[in-house]
């Protein structure tokens, strides 16, 4: 582990970008290859969030996070060499006993341990994996009180953020990634949580899938800092499901003067149609800030979100306050990520990530 920890912060001294593909508009996209990884590039991710409904009507929230970066290339050619670093993120939101639970993993893709395929959607670290076969997409976690097993239907629409999936994160359009989603993955399964099994009768997923070139020149900061430049502080990310069968993706990337944030999202509707939003469509107040008792950080912990070509004006409202991730690794970076509920002009659920505070 230590050695894998070192690894990570070299990060910051090794600058590669020559080494990888650059991002531009003309991608062209072909399912389900893109579902696997894209080694031309030297970061990305595969990120579930969704709430899981019990037969007795008691509502949990998850998260699943498979990230890959590339930090250095390798002249060595045998299983110990290391190509990719591959984190892991797992949390689980108990609402009725107040409860967050989190755990996190890192492994190399030497010897198996963890890794992705390039044309197909199979990623894994250990035994924590999301694979789709017949139209199913199975995801899996566990840890020694928790397990996670969800079984999804997969045959349904991608969404293309952005610019068919080329998605601008700030102003000065330097930082760029390819980003699609697939909104509301329906599925059942089970959860154990503290020895008792949990049959879930319904579960309903967000899953993003995010890939490009990081500078790689922060130690301190995650992936998703390092996707939106040095001007910009972190991002306040919304996949917010409505109970019309419309889902909205907002993303609030903050400036460090805190006057110039930057804002991109996509509203989707069930069969997959799709509008992009910009700044001048999207209206975001923060109504309450909770403060962590174990890093002091203060947080947003309310929100107002105005989309008025959409008709919408909701609110956004953890169900928990507590839905902190601290880290081990990242040089110990915390950031809020956690189940919400809508209301408003529309009721629904949401899941909120917020980076760099």
């Amino acid at each position: 582990m230590n050695l894998l920890k070192h690894c990570i912060f070299l990060v910051s001294l090794i600058h590669l970008l020559f080494s990888y593909s650059f991002a531009d508009s003309s991608y062209q996209w072909s399912f389900p290859k893109d579902h696997g990884a894209h080694h031309d590039f030297n970061t990305e991710w595969w990120y579930f969030t969704g709430h899981l409904l019990t037969q007795q009507n008691s509502t949990y929230g998850f998260e699943l996070t498979f990230f890959r970066v590339s930090p250095f290339s390798s002249e060595l050619e045998n299983d110990w060499s290391i190509s990719h670093l591959y984190f892991a993120h797992f949390a689980i939101t108990d609402e009725k006993n107040k409860r967050f639970h989190f755990i996190e993993r890192i492994n190399r893709d030497s010897f198996n341990m963890a890794g992705a395929s390039t044309n197909t959607f199979n990623v894994w670290n250990g035994d924590w994996s999301a694979k789709e076969t017949h139209q199913k997409l199975l995801i899996s976690a566990s840890s020694e009180s928790i397990q996670l097993n969800l079984s999804l239907d997969s045959n349904t629409p991608v969404v293309l953020n952005g610019d068919d999936g080329y998605s601008v994160k700030n102003h000065e359009s330097s930082q760029f990634s390819y980003y699609y989603s697939i909104p509301k993955l329906i599925g059942s399964g089970t959860l154990i949580l503290e020895n008792k099994t949990i049959s879930i009768s319904t579960a309903n997923v967000w899953f993003d899938h995010e890939f490009f070139n990081s500078s790689l020149k922060a130690e301190n900061t995650t992936p998703q800092q390092q996707s939106v430049g040095e001007l910009y502080s972190g991002w306040d990310w919304f996949a917010i499901q409505l109970d019309t069968g419309e889902n909205i993706m907002i993303a609030q990337v903050r400036s460090n003067d805190n006057n110039h944030h930057y804002y991109f999202g996509t509203w989707s509707d069930v069969k997959g149609n799709s509008k992009s939003l910009n700044s001048s469509m999207i209206s975001l107040t923060t109504l309450k800030e909770w403060k962590s008792p174990n890093s002091s950080i203060i947080y947003p912990s309310k929100w107002a979100i105005k989309i008025p070509s959409q008709q919408i004006d909701i609110t956004i409202t953890p169900t928990l306050a507590n839905q902190e991730l601290r880290l081990s690794h990242f040089n110990k970076i915390n950031y809020w990520e956690g189940r919400s509920t809508v209301s408003g002009s529309h009721s629904g659920n949401a899941y909120v990530e917020l980076v760099g505070y």
